[in-house]
């Protein structure tokens, strides 16, 4: 299923859709955990720490309500389960109060395709927002949110399609145009990205979201000085926007710039050390060149967490750091355990790692 740009775009964002995800699911306990990490991404004066410190409280009197049900030994239908209109007030607490209410006005299947959005189920959203379009094709924001749910879907042709029509309606809306600019980005569309998102910034709108965005379309189009300026602009807006430090360095990566590309690498995995992409390239940059075993070794850590299915490779991965350190005798461990993992298929990789081992013995 694709990934969407602006469901990435930053820590706060990331945080709080898995929250919503888990707390849409009745999972509260864990809803909590994502939220406070949310929140500790804001700073004191960001509007959106209202709305997320509500959310907190929300989980908090669901995990009681269910730690009291637990201790009556009630087996029956749980009653504090949030209904629809609880479901989407949560969905749109983080919205401006303007966008709220123009949101709170439309009917049950805009609500309904609402929160499965937020839930991720791109199928029922689209279905009901398509509903809500065919009874409301007047209203933007029925059309944005419709253009949302066909790309997590990954209908992009309908996508354009329905934010062309929001755009239509609202042709200045911020959001709008950084969504419909997302989409672009998605499918290579870099100039007309750039042009929907330069107006925004030009009237000093779109925070570091449109910066960022705009910093990829400027790479799509291999205007790679301009788009490091507007990442650096991006990271200068929100220092806690990790895609941005890794769009840069992967950037400076491709450029030859090596020490520079390693220290924004090792800064986006410090700040998302659960991203694998991240993780990756900062493991494989180490590899290719004279860098900092030791930053090559935590990254190849987390990725054995947080990426099992190829831990074989980063087994062998760390076996090379061990060898480079000069510690050919614990490097063995890892081969061994590397090449006891390393699928059937990958015949020239198995091959590798066992010349590998056997050139320790030599």
């Amino acid at each position: 299923m694709l990934t969407l740009f602006w469901n990435r775009l930053k820590g706060y964002e990331r945080l709080k859709e898995r929250g919503d995800h888990l707390f849409l699911a009745g999972e509260f306990e864990r809803a909590l955990r994502e939220y406070l990490r949310a929140r500790s991404v804001l700073s004191a004066t960001d509007h959106r720490a209202i709305a997320i410190d509500s959310l907190i409280s929300s989980c908090e009197r669901q995990s009681l309500h269910e730690e009291g049900d637990a201790d009556d030994g009630s087996d029956g239908e749980d009653s504090h389960s949030p209904a629809l209109d609880d479901l989407f007030e949560l969905a749109i607490g983080d919205k401006p109060s303007s966008r709220a209410e123009a949101y709170r006005i439309l009917g049950h299947d805009f609500r309904s395709g609402y929160v499965a959005l937020v839930q991720g189920s791109a199928k029922r959203a689209v279905h009901l927002l398509e509903k809500a379009a065919a009874a409301t094709p007047s209203s933007f924001v029925v059309h944005l949110e419709l253009g949302r749910a066909l790309s997590l879907g990954g209908r992009l042709t309908d996508a354009k399609a329905a934010l062309e029509i929001a755009g239509r309606l609202a042709p200045d809306d911020d959001e709008g145009r950084i969504l419909a600019a997302a989409v672009h980005i998605e499918t290579g569309g870099f100039p007309e990205a750039r042009g929907r998102l330069l107006p925004v910034i030009e009237r000093g709108g779109g925070g570091p979201e449109a910066r960022f965005l705009l910093g990829k379309a400027l790479a799509g189009m291999n205007r790679v000085d301009e788009a490091l300026e507007a990442l650096r602009e991006t990271v200068l807006m929100e220092p806690h926007f990790h895609e941005a430090f890794f769009e840069a360095g992967r950037l400076l990566h491709e450029r030859g710039d090596i020490e520079a590309a390693f220290e924004l690498l090792k800064r986006a995995s410090s700040l998302a050390p659960d991203e694998v992409r991240y993780s990756r390239e900062l493991a494989s940059l180490v590899l290719e060149n004279a860098l900092d075993e030791e930053a090559g070794l935590a990254a190849c850590d987390r990725l054995m967490v947080a990426d099992d299915e190829n831990r074989w490779q980063y087994l062998s991965w760390i076996a090379e750091l061990y060898i480079r350190r000069g510690w050919k005798r614990e490097a063995r461990d890892p081969l061994e355990k590397a090449l006891s993992l390393v699928p059937p298929e990958r015949r020239s990789e198995r091959h590798a790692i066992e010349a590998r081992l056997q050139s320790l013995s030599d």
